[in-house]
């Protein structure tokens, strides 16, 4: 089985999570039928069901992205979208600090003359983060003719702007992993839609113009914001572990862009990402600075939704409006770009673990 098919499968479920969240309602006693519900996962890979040209879907008509739709939210629900709305009135929002290693290594990326053996020298103080540089390092998105043991060499094979992507990733990873005692589930979808979208920006940038490690940046962080959803879902008692999947969908949806650019200030990031990530679903005019950035995440997120990893939606891919504005249906290696792109995912998912 490959890891897309992994990937999908995991997030589909298998029969032993089912009877566990089973044993788990027979547990909850007295009231469990006022429970809100199990956190339900996404539609499996449409690429699963349409052969190799999973970019074709015999109900496609939309060439937008499309909203995620509201759900019927009853009273407890509603209580919870009003706590949600409530950290934009002046609420203490406690949002999270990055982690120190990618922390302290994205300040010495700042100065003009940063040093990679430095970087190296505090990479490899940290189990963690030097597995994650040597995993990347030896991966087939970088690695080279020999296989590297040791992570100063590890970080010069890489770079400034690959090191840069693993320490957002990690903060990212982070993030998601505090919230997976509560809500497991979720925090391993938003995990997976990161690495995923990162990777679609980062492989279409042969197309965009766009710096590859840039890039990725957009794409793995463009929905950070979903995390502090999650984060603040999970702090509330009587809702943490018990969001279904289309409710937390439509809620992340709300207000995820708000709570990104607050962390994109929060983390000092550069202000172009900053700007992306706090409206990235309005398609974008002609004198939009940004407007090749934001195309390419339109793209990437119809991408999204006929892969899996996204909002699905029937998506006419190749009459989409932002791939005809990037000027990509027409491109002579796009349709090869298309039948790799599940593949080249994987190596992704595997290279960031």
């Amino acid at each position: 089985m490959g890891l897309w098919d992994w990937v999908m499968d995991k997030l589909a479920g298998d029969q032993k999570s089912s009877e566990t969240t089973a044993r788990a309602a027979d547990q909850t006693g007295p009231g469990r039928e006022n429970a809100i519900a199990v956190a339900e996962p996404p539609a499996g890979s449409v690429a699963a069901e349409s052969g190799d040209c999973w970019w074709v879907r015999p109900d496609a008509h939309l060439t937008e992205l499309a909203p995620v739709p509201r759900t019927q939210l009853s009273a407890e629900l509603l209580a919870l979208e009003n706590i949600i709305a409530s950290y934009f009135d002046g609420h203490d929002m406690n949002l999270p600090q990055m982690p120190r290693v990618p922390e302290v290594v994205l300040r010495e990326l700042s100065s003009t003359d940063y040093s990679l053996r430095k970087i190296g020298r505090e990479i490899a103080a940290d189990q963690v983060s030097a597995a994650s540089v040597l995993r990347l390092a030896n991966s087939p998105l970088y690695r080279g003719m020999n296989q590297i043991t040791a992570v100063e060499p590890a970080v010069i094979r890489l770079g400034a702007g690959a090191i840069r992507t693993l320490m957002l990733h990690q903060t990212m990873s982070a993030l998601t992993r505090a919230e997976r005692r509560a809500s497991q589930r979720l925090a391993e979808i938003l995990s997976v839609r990161s690495v995923a979208c990162g990777a679609t920006m980062r492989l279409l940038s042969k197309f965009t113009g766009m710096d590859p490690e840039e890039a990725f940046i957009v794409g793995l962080l463009h929905d950070i914001g979903s995390v502090m959803v999650l984060r603040i879902i999970n702090r509330q008692k009587p809702y943490a572990g018990r969001v279904d999947f289309d409710t937390f969908e439509f809620l992340a949806y709300e207000t995820h862009q708000e709570f990104g650019e607050l962390l994109a200030d929060s983390w000092n990031l550069p202000p172009k990402l900053g700007a992306i990530l706090s409206n990235h679903h309005a398609y974008p005019d002609e004198h939009d600075p940004f407007r090749t950035d934001r195309l390419a995440l339109h793209v990437t997120n119809i991408i999204g939704g006929l892969l899996g990893f996204a909002f699905e939606a029937p998506y006419d891919l190749l009459n989409a409006r932002a791939l005809q504005d990037l000027g990509l249906a027409d491109h002579p290696d796009f349709m090869q770009f298309l039948a790799r792109l599940p593949d080249d995912i994987d190596d992704a998912l595997q290279a960031f673990g």
